[in-house]
């Protein structure tokens, strides 16, 4: 069973890092996405990412998502017959999560734009960041069990960044993959702090924003720590002079030092 956050913050929508060795690739694919568009948008305002929670299942050892594209849907509402310009940066980052909180770890920026150009209609502009690569992340595997999480953000810059004519489009359930029906931001109001559980209002009002993410699980390991070169003559001296002192003071060692020994 896929486990809420325990944290909550209420909002008013405005509707209006250890060394990797991969073994054993799968192939990339939709890991997460396919949710249908409500009728909301939501604009974190100027200097703020919002993020939204993504869950994947994972078989036994697949530890990282390599993500290698990802399609955005940001909701443009056009007024007097046109449509506000805006950036935006697009962000993959890591999910952490101590036992009650979920936190974001090592996150990086995987597109970015000045403008998402003119029109006369309001849309619900796919923003696709086109293949990447290098972007390779750590999934969360503690908090739901066969589930790997991690997140994926919306920043809106330029001057016209907090206005929320321009928004990240609300889904509901995604058809692949699985979230919490809430999400995660980055120094709202100029906090500058993450919080990871924010929603639009009471359950069960939609609070998931409209990503399509294609990657590649992996299993990887730890590298293994660099085995020694040869000891000098004068150290292999020292290292048997050092073994036979530690052969004697267990010798001589009572039981008790013994089994403290033993232990360690």
């Amino acid at each position: 069973m896929k486990k809420t956050f325990t944290q909550k913050y209420v909002i008013s929508a405005g509707v209006a890092a250890f060394s990797l060795g991969m073994a054993n690739p799968a192939q990339a694919a939709l890991v997460y996405g396919g949710g249908s568009e409500t009728t909301s948008r939501f604009n974190p305002g100027a200097g703020a990412i919002a993020y939204m929670n993504n869950f994947t299942a994972v078989t036994r050892g697949q530890n990282v998502l390599e993500i290698t594209s990802a399609v955005y849907g940001i909701r443009r509402l056009a007024t007097a017959g046109a449509l506000l310009d805006v950036g935006v940066n697009l962000y993959a980052a890591e999910m952490t999560y101590d036992g009650s909180n979920f936190g974001r770890g090592a996150n990086s920026l995987i597109y970015s734009t000045n403008s998402l150009g003119a029109g006369t209609a309001t849309v619900t502009q796919l923003v696709d960041t086109g293949s990447i690569s290098g972007v390779n992340l750590a999934l969360e595997l503690t908090s739901n069990s066969g589930l790997g999480g991690w997140w994926m953000g919306v920043e809106f810059t330029g001057p016209n960044a907090a206005n929320t004519a321009n928004g990240w489009r609300i889904v509901n359930d995604p058809t692949t993959g699985s979230s919490n029906n809430s999400f995660g931001m980055f120094n709202y109001q100029g906090s500058g702090v993450f919080l990871g559980s924010y929603n639009l209002g009471a359950t069960p009002t939609p609070s998931r924003f409209m990503v399509n993410v294609n990657g590649t699980l992996k299993s990887v390991s730890a590298s293994p720590l660099p085995v020694p070169g040869p000891l000098p003559l004068f150290g292999l001296a020292a290292a048997a002079a050092w073994t036979r002192r530690l052969r004697y003071r267990l010798r001589t060692a009572d039981g008790a030092t013994r089994k403290c020994l033993a232990r360690r």
